[in-house]
């Protein structure tokens, strides 16, 4: 349980970093920004899911595919939640961590059951 808090509290904070930086000082929209959010650091969260919170043994090669896939359908769930939140006048600043939660649980879930259960 800790090293999930420590490697999923990264990856959120990540996420959080880069889509309030692209959004408040970029000026680039809520949807871009959370996709972006998500997508940019997979290389680091999949590195810490990996070896800290599920120590997977399952290969590179098979996990990493099915890792970015998630997290690209990650970014495409995020992105619908975030426009649903803008189109009912939710500010991004409550919008993204809702979502990036909301993504998060199922992601960890996702990757429990699909990605790294070769253990």
């Amino acid at each position: 349980m800790f090293f999930f808090l420590v490697a999923g509290g990264t990856g959120f904070a990540l996420y959080l970093v880069i889509s309030y930086t692209l959004h408040y000082f970029f000026h680039v929209g809520e949807v871009i920004s959370v996709v972006a959010g998500t997508l940019l650091p997979i290389l680091p969260t999949f590195w810490m899911q990996r070896e800290l919170t599920f120590r997977s043994n399952e290969s590179h090669s098979r996990s990493f595919p099915r890792y970015f896939a998630l997290q690209v359908c990650n970014a495409g769930f995020i992105a619908m939640l975030t426009a649903l939140g803008k189109f009912v006048g939710l500010p991004a600043v409550i919008v993204f961590p809702l979502c990036g939660l909301i993504g998060a649980v199922i992601s960890y879930y996702v990757q429990a059951r699909l990605i790294f259960f070769a253990n």
